[in-house]
């Protein structure tokens, strides 16, 4: 699924990153493409289903306002109706055809699988250095505080399996839902691994991050794991 807002720049070049991913990875499995429109304010809705209106395995819905990157997230596994729920970021800084191996780590038995720029064998090209200094110090804390399992913690682009998933809802919202959500999975043991890839500039549009907001809500994040009050997750009703 992939959340979007604010993102009328870039959405003709998603409908063809999409395009080219189902054409490949349909000869390998079923595919159902939920895109999910936080409230934008710019015309982004009516691209999306203008795109993929037509798409017969694609589903868009709304929030009437912006909701944050947490809720959805959410809404759009609450509409996927697949045993893999995969998040996609809608500014195509990975490629889509990583999701397909993703999702070939869940076929070998792992519960989620995410995509890895500080993995030695990832990389980044052209991202903000603000961008990339936010994010690797997150990852740097998370990784000792959770003993070296993971290099990155920050990536949005993973793959679940359902039932993972639904057990490890977040408590947070926005960005750090993201994060929590996969400390949760590792907190409940589940079998999380990561595949090397490469983080690219944003083709359009602007990040829609608010770096010191999300700063602080990591050192709440980190506090919180520190202390034990990350307690273990709870199915969703």
């Amino acid at each position: 699924m992939v959340p979007v807002y604010q993102e009328s720049a870039g959405i003709p070049a998603l409908e063809r990153a999409l395009r080219a991913f189902e054409a490949d990875e349909s000869r390998v499995r079923r595919l159902q493409v939920v895109l999910v429109d936080d409230g934008s304010t710019d015309g982004s809705g009516e691209l999306l289903r203008q795109s993929f209106g037509g798409w017969p395995n694609a589903t868009v819905v709304a929030h009437a306002h912006n909701l944050g990157l947490g809720a959805a997230l959410e809404t759009g596994a609450a509409v996927a109706d697949g045993d893999y729920v995969a998040w996609f970021d809608s500014d195509l800084t990975y490629p889509p055809e990583l999701l397909g191996r993703l999702a070939a780590e869940l076929d070998l038995g792992a519960d989620v699988a995410l995509a890895s720029c500080y993995h030695p064998d990832g990389g980044v090209d052209g991202v903000p250095a603000w961008r990339l200094a936010l994010s690797r110090a997150a990852s740097a804390v998370y990784s000792r505080l959770t003993g070296g399992v993971l290099h990155t913690y920050t990536s949005m682009v993973r793959a679940y399996r359902r039932e993972t998933l639904d057990a490890c809802s977040s408590t947070r919202e926005g960005f750090l839902a993201v994060t929590e959500v996969l400390l949760r999975a590792l907190r409940a043991g589940k079998r999380c691994v990561e595949v090397p890839a490469v983080l690219a500039r944003r083709r359009a549009g602007q990040s829609k991050m608010r770096i010191v907001g999300v700063a602080l809500g990591h050192l709440g994040l980190v506090a919180s794991l520190k202390l034990g009050k990350l307690n273990p997750p709870r199915p969703r009703v």
